[in-house]
């Protein structure tokens, strides 16, 4: 008794192991060219997630997409099961050494795309293929998690076409003994996914338009966007302006409602004022600091209203035209006139703003004042020296401006990128000892030496330049722009802009090959020379593509909830809300799926020449009332139109003998092809009757 159940769980256990064996045998194994490309399929779209990955994870999943391919040539570099065991756990400990976890966005993605390489050593049958196939979904979800660009779109749209061409030749492969050559099932394969991804596009597309958006992406954990594009910071520093003007990246995009009369690179554009300096590092404003200014800015001139697509930048600042008058409902005009969002651009941000060129403003208060006129204690003797000789030829703040402008004009003032290092006093030995530096190293000392003056100033980080675009209409500003500049307070006309690295004489700006190394273009205040043809067709070419990817981020990436109801409004329902895109949505889906019933339900064309001469042939007798029955063959039909129309026989006995000839007998060539369209095209049958002759 004790033995029974021992020896039923013994064989239970060989006939679980019987059953997993024969299912293996029953679902064959992929061939070589379809294991090579599903490998090479998931190894291009590995490829752009690869580089926002730690080395480690990339080295790793490298290393099995090789084992992977070298196995298909060697069968017996396959691992086993239990070193695909081993793998698998030190692939997970791999990304949790590397991320100090699994959650976030970079070590879930590092994970997925691991455990998916693994997954292709496993590969023993067809099924396995289907599997990562069917996993390429989630690839596609994750690639659009760190690029939403027009470029990347195509290229996963190219894949999955790939992704679908490879699923149906595993699926019809699994069908057909034997398989047809490889030309023959890649051409079949990418035929019919073709015609599937056209047939899904409209469908797709109604519900792009239609499906209700969320205020923000479902993926959204409130976890902080690790991959915003760098923008400026709060603070002002040597080094924190050149970072970004070595950088390539777009800030933000503007499109104005008329064109402006402002040259591209004598565009100011407004971010972040810093008032607080201990000598080397300024900062802005606390809030609730100034509770008794109150700003205003008086237009001069024309306000210019315009729209604009901000990158990302993790920060509530919104960029504007030096100077803005009319923000967005969601933002406000701070005391020091920036625009502060009520929320982190954690996403490309689009709004609209309007800004004066030629303005005036006004409401300094004493706390304000004393702000910007408060010293660091690193003052040295030399710097009140040199304002005091200005002061002592004329003490009108105005003048005393004019004069620190000619002195960086006059004194042999360099503008690089590679400044030397300038010690424990930045300002001191950047205008007595090395007077060469960057924006930020002007900006903060001519700040610092009107405030010796006792003229109010304080600086201003933001962008100066753009670049026009006339193919979308739109100007581009980049990271390369960023720039810093400052204001001072002159009783007559508020906060006045003053560009101190702009009275640099051009003559003096650093041309090193270091600099050009390091990416940084041109600044925009000096003006490139004239492009040669080859350099002419490549920008050309680089507008095109910066006004399609502006276009997309318009009307693609930029298609939010706002623009869904005004398309709502356009059709009627816009007070139906959710419920109109909901009825539009079902409305449009139905429609789509209704066509492709009637067109795909419709009877095929025949392929056969032959076949469809013959039919031709058969139309022509229907008005005579001879046309073919249906449970008559081509010979019973030809002797019932010869009896009752003699006069035909000839001409319909021809026809119908050479088509029985190509279309049974399998005889006959192109040229016989030919003559039989020729004597059916020929056939023209009278409806009446020929009259006898006479008897004899």
């Amino acid at each position: 008794m004790s033995e029974r159940p021992v020896s039923v769980g013994v064989g239970g256990l060989l006939q679980r192991r019987g059953r997993r064996a024969r299912r293996a045998r029953a679902e064959p194994a992929p061939d070589g060219w379809q294991l090579l490309g599903v490998t090479l399929l998931l190894g291009l779209c590995f490829a752009p997630l690869l580089p926002a990955l730690e080395p480690q994870v990339g080295a790793l999943i490298g290393a099995a997409l090789a084992l992977r391919l070298a196995a298909i040539r060697c069968s017996r570099l396959r691992p086993p099961t239990w070193v695909l065991a081993l793998l698998t756990v030190a692939g997970a400990l791999n990304v949790i050494d590397a991320y100090r976890g699994v959650a976030g966005q970079s070590p879930g993605t590092a994970l997925l795309l691991t455990m998916m390489a693994l997954k292709l050593l496993e590969v023993r049958a067809k099924r396995d293929l289907r599997v990562l196939l069917l996993a390429f979904g989630f690839l596609l979800v994750v690639q659009f998690l760190f690029d939403e660009s027009a470029l990347r779109t195509g290229y996963m749209t190219l894949l999955l076409f790939v992704n679908l061409a490879l699923m149906l030749d595993l699926t019809i492969s699994a069908d057909r003994a034997p398989a047809p050559a490889l030309a023959l099932r890649v051409r079949r394969a990418a035929r019919i996914a073709g015609r599937i991804t056209l047939q899904a596009l409209p469908l797709a597309l109604v519900l792009f338009v239609f499906f209700p958006r969320l205020t923000s992406p479902l993926w959204d954990l409130g976890l902080e966007n690790e991959f915003a594009v760098t923008g400026l910071t709060e603070t002002l520093e040597p080094g924190a302006v050149t970072d970004l003007v070595v950088s390539g990246e777009n800030a933000l995009r503007v499109r104005f409602d008329r064109p402006p009369d402002i040259p591209a690179e004598q565009m100011y554009w407004r971010g972040i004022v810093v008032w607080h300096t201990d000598g080397r590092r300024w900062t802005p404003a606390e809030p609730g600091e100034f509770p008794d200014a109150q700003a205003r800015v008086e237009p001069a001139g024309e306000v210019l209203s315009y729209s604009v697509a901000l990158e990302p930048t993790d920060q509530h600042w919104l960029i504007g035209l030096d100077m803005p008058v009319a923000v967005p409902n969601d933002a406000r005009m701070t005391r020091d006139l920036t625009v502060r969002a009520a929320r982190a651009v954690n996403d490309l941000r689009f709004y609209r703003m309007s800004s004066a060129r030629d303005y005036r403003t006004s409401g300094l208060s004493l706390d304000e004042e004393a702000a910007a006129t408060a010293l660091p204690d690193n003052v040295t003797p030399r710097m009140r020296a040199l304002v005091q000789r200005w002061l002592a030829d004329d003490a009108k703040p105005s003048r005393v401006v004019q004069r620190a402008l000619t002195y960086f004009n006059e004194q042999p003032f360099y503008y690089t990128l590679l400044p030397p290092e300038l010690g424990d006093n930045p300002t001191d030995a950047f205008l007595f000892d090395t007077k060469s530096g960057f924006c930020e190293h002007y900006a903060s000392s001519f700040a610092t030496l009107m405030r010796i003056a006792d003229i109010p100033a304080r600086v201003v980080l933001g962008y100066l330049g753009a670049e026009y675009n006339p193919l979308s209409n739109d100007y581009l500003v980049r990271q390369s722009n960023a720039h810093a500049w400052v204001e001072v307070w002159l009783e007559d006309r508020g906060w006045v802009r003053v560009d101190p690295t702009a009275a640099v004489d051009p003559s003096r700006v650093d041309n090193d090959e270091r600099v050009r190394a390091m990416g940084a273009g041109a600044p925009a205040r000096f003006r490139i020379g004239d492009r040669g043809l080859v350099g002419r067709t490549l920008y050309q070419l680089h507008l095109f593509a910066d006004a399609l990817g502006s276009g997309w981020r318009q009307w693609v990436v930029g298609f939010s909830r706002y623009k869904q109801q005004r398309l709502l409004d356009e059709l009627g329902l816009g007070a139906w809300r959710d419920y109109g895109l909901a009825l539009a949505m079902a409305v449009g889906g139905a429609a789509v799926m209704l066509l492709w019933s009637l067109l795909l339900g419709r009877r095929p064309r025949s392929a056969d020449p032959v076949t469809r001469a013959y039919r031709r042939f058969l139309r022509r007798l229907e008005p005579l009332g001879l046309g073919r029955l249906a449970q008559e063959g081509p010979v019973e039909h030809r002797d019932r139109v010869i009896a009752a129309r003699p006069d035909l026989g000839p001409a319909v006995d021809g026809i119908v003998s050479r088509y029985l000839r190509l279309r049974y007998a399998g005889t006959g060539d192109a040229a016989d092809r030919d003559a039989l369209r020729r004597q059916i095209r020929g056939f023209r049958p009278s409806r009446r009757r020929p009259e006898r002759g006479p008897a004899r």
